[in-house]
Formats: C-alpha cells, structure tokens, sequence
C-alpha cells in the first residue's frame, strides 16, 4: 500500500509594517512595530523579525545606495521587501511550497522555490500599500494624533484595522502574470455605443456638480474612467474583492485617495451596483456632497432608466457582433481546452489585457485543464522583466520551448506585448505559421 504524499502549498508566513525611527534608543524596538501578521505572533519574535529584516536592509545598503533590497531567498520562506514611504517598510513572508519525499537514509522535505517569481509578489506586496492607501492616505498622513490617540497610536489603529482583513482575502496560490501586469480588461464597442456611454457620463457630471470622476463598467470590463491607470487597478480589485462587500454594508460612501498631477487628493467614492450588468462608480468632491444618502437616492432615480437602456443595446450589440465571449477564456470556448492555442496581450500604457488565457480567479472557477502551468505563467513574466529592463522602441521577437513542449512567442513594441502560447511539439516552421495566424485573427492592426 503506498503511503500518501505529504506536501504543503505556497502560503503567507508572515506580514509586518515597521519604522526605526519610532524605536531609536535600546529597550524601544517594540515601538517600530506597526503592523504584525499573525496578530498572536509573541512579541519577540516580532523584534526579532523586525530587527533581522533590519540588518538586511543596512546589508544590501553597503552596496547600493537607494535601498533596493527587494527579495530574499531561503530554502524555507521568501521574503519580499517594500519602502512605499521614507522610513516606512512592508516585509511578505512566504512559505515555499515542498513536498515529503523518501530516500534511503529517510525522509526528507523538497521545496519548490523556484515556483515563486519575485516579480509577481513584489506586485503583490506593492498593490497591498497601493490599496490601504486609496482608502486611508498615506502613513504619513495617518501619523496624527486625534481627540482620544497619540500620533503613533492612531497610525497603528488605521493599519490594524484596514490590514486585518485585507490580509484574510489574500490569495497567494491564485497570483499570477495580471497580478505583474497590474492590468485591467476593457470592454470593445462600437463608436456609436461608444459615443453613448460618453455623453452618458458627460450629462450626470454635468447634472450633479459634485460627481468629479466616473468609472463605468459592463460585465467586470471597464468602458469608461477617468482616473489615471494605476488608480483604476486598484478601485477595479477593490470592487472584485470580498472586501468591497465588507466595507459596503458600513457606509454608502467612502473616502477615496487617487493621484491627479503627481498629487493626492481626496475624493468621495459612490458606487452604484448594479444596473443590469453595469456597474457606475462615482468619485465626489469630499466637500459638496452634504447629504449623501439623499443623493445617492436621487442619483438611482435618474440614471437607473438610462443605465437599463445602455445596458440592454450593450448585451445585443455583444450578441449580433460575437464578441459575448471577449473576455479571457470563457466557458465553452473551444479556446478551453489545454492544447488549444492561446494569447494574452498586454498594453502597457493605459494598463490593458486581453486574450484567451484564464487568469487570476478565473482560472480555479474555470474547467480542468483551460489555465496554464505555473511555470509557464512565471515564463511569461519573466519575458516581460526581460523587456521592461531593455527599453526599446524596436520591435523584438523571443521564442521560447519549455521541457514539457510549451512554446512562448513574445513580440513587443512601444509598451505593447504579446505573449502567444501553443501546446504541441512542432518545429520553429510550425510555430512561427501558427503565431503569424493568431496575430492576424486577434492583434491585427494594432502594431504587427
């Protein structure tokens, strides 16, 4: 009878916020913690942690001068290391994934770290500051005192409060290319319907003087924003994340942070979900709105009739066109299957994708065998590091064959990528054929 293999998945170790100017003088390291995850965790091991994490970063200093530590490996854990704000580090702890295995002179644990990219964890670990600070600003801005806490006190409060659940919905095993991408799917139309939804958005900001920005989504796919890419990510997996459901049975609205001209300004966010398939989000001017339930009730009343109308000329022009199925491989397709091929494509400059390639949560919602292997996806994202490090508005071309008959075809041009993907064992002949073919059906006229 064969004994069951024992293995672990990749899993988050630990997660810390800390600044050594709160705790210069011997006997105060406890005062640098701002934020530990697990919260049991005893205190010792978190100066511990904190001053280990400490000395790497005085380390790698001794040889850069920007403190561009980022990434440590160990058998056991991979740490990631972020400094969104002078003073202030983010410290990710991972658990490499193994597996427990026999030899001869007895068991023995094989970790996999090579499935752990550091580009799609650093992201991770970035998109986590990019979120706490969308919703509460900066940790400088935080570092006051109100009526009942001190300035540091008040700072650890707004951390716990927000990272407490954030972390609980984090799904490491889940991350993937999007997550380095920082992308979000646009929905296609056609210019007439196009052309509708703008004079939608023009008439309501035109309408109610303190609606500032709008974003519009159909079916998860943004149509219209217009709030600068970055920002967009960040509202766009808010709205995907169980925390949008926790956060909005509190309040009708909350307040929001996007950068307008390299600075921060405070919004107040709206989100009217769902008409039908659309869902309208509003950034108000923090200081005209008065009553807000009053106006979110006027707000439904006038735009709920034009939203349903949108919304229906939206769902036939999808049916009579054959584009219900635009976004990444949806069930059904013949795109599903494992050995069909794929593409993604990655627009860098208003930070787009699409393809044919499940990816994120879809692809554990999806039927066995339409996502791709893991190392596969961290090939992909280590062809787009490749080109990020080599900035060129030539156009260049990689192929790529894994052991187990994956081939990669990457083309990029002037922030464009397109990553093509084929199961099969061919020759180079057969592969270029094959890439020529799903250029021309899918990406034509954008750049190839």
């Amino acid at each position: 009878m064969n004994n069951p293999v024992i293995s672990a998945e990749l899993s988050l170790h630990s997660f810390y916020i800390f600044n050594s100017a709160f705790g210069p003088k011997e006997g105060e390291e406890e005062k640098k913690v701002l934020f530990y995850h697990p919260q049991d965790t005893d205190i010792d091991t978190k100066i511990k942690d904190v001053g280990l994490s400490e000395a790497i970063i005085k380390f790698s200093n001794t040889f850069t001068k920007d403190d561009s530590v980022q990434t440590m490996h160990t058998q056991k854990t991979c740490q990631f290391y972020f400094q969104p704000e002078p003073g202030y580090w983010m410290i990710m702890t991972l658990n490499v994934p193994f597996e427990r295995k026999t030899r001869e002179s007895g068991d023995y644990n094989e970790y996999h770290g090579d499935t752990i990219h550091d580009t799609i964890f650093q992201s991770v670990l970035r998109q986590s500051y990019r979120m706490f600070r969308m919703f509460h600003g900066t940790f400088q801005d935080n570092l006051r005192p109100n009526e009942e806490l001190d300035a540091q006190t008040n700072l650890i409060g707004q951390l716990e409060a927000f990272y407490q659940i954030y972390i609980l919905h984090l799904q490491m095993k889940k991350c993937d290319v999007v997550d380095a991408f920082g992308s979000v799917q646009y929905l296609p139309l056609n210019q007439l319907l196009f052309l509708r939804v703008q004079n939608f958005i023009n008439m309501i900001e035109a309408t109610f003087a303190p609606i500032k920005h709008c974003i519009f989504l159909y079916s998860d796919q943004v149509v219209w924003s217009g709030l600068n890419p970055t920002d967009l990510y960040t509202l766009y997996e808010y709205f995907h994340s169980p925390m949008y459901d926790h956060f909005a049975k509190t309040k009708t609205v909350h307040p929001t942070y996007v950068t307008e001209k390299g600075k921060i300004k405070r919004y107040s966010l709206m989100v009217c979900r769902k008409v039908q398939n659309i869902s309208l989000c509003l950034l108000l001017d923090d200081e005209a709105v008065q009553n807000e339930q009053s106006l979110y009730l006027e707000l439904n009343a006038v735009v709920n009739p034009q939203l349903t109308s949108i919304s229906s000329d939206i769902s036939q022009h999808l049916q009579t066109s054959g584009e219900t199925n635009y976004s990444f491989g949806c069930s059904g397709s013949k795109e599903d299957s494992a050995t069909a091929p794929k593409f993604i494509y990655f627009n860098e400059m208003n930070l787009q994708h699409r393809g044919t390639v499940r990816l994120g949560p879809q692809q554990y919602q999806s039927m066995a065998g339409s996502g791709l292997p893991n190392d596969v996806m961290n090939l992909i994202v280590d062809l787009l590091d490749d080109v990020r490090s080599n900035r060129s508005n030539v156009m260049d071309e990689t192929i790529v064959k894994t052991h187990d008959d994956y081939w990669i075809v990457k083309r990029s041009c002037n922030s464009r990528h397109v990553f093509i993907i084929l199961n099969k064992s061919s020759t180079l002949i057969d592969v270029t054929e094959d890439t020529k073919k799903i250029l021309d059906q899918n990406i034509k006229g954008i750049f190839f």
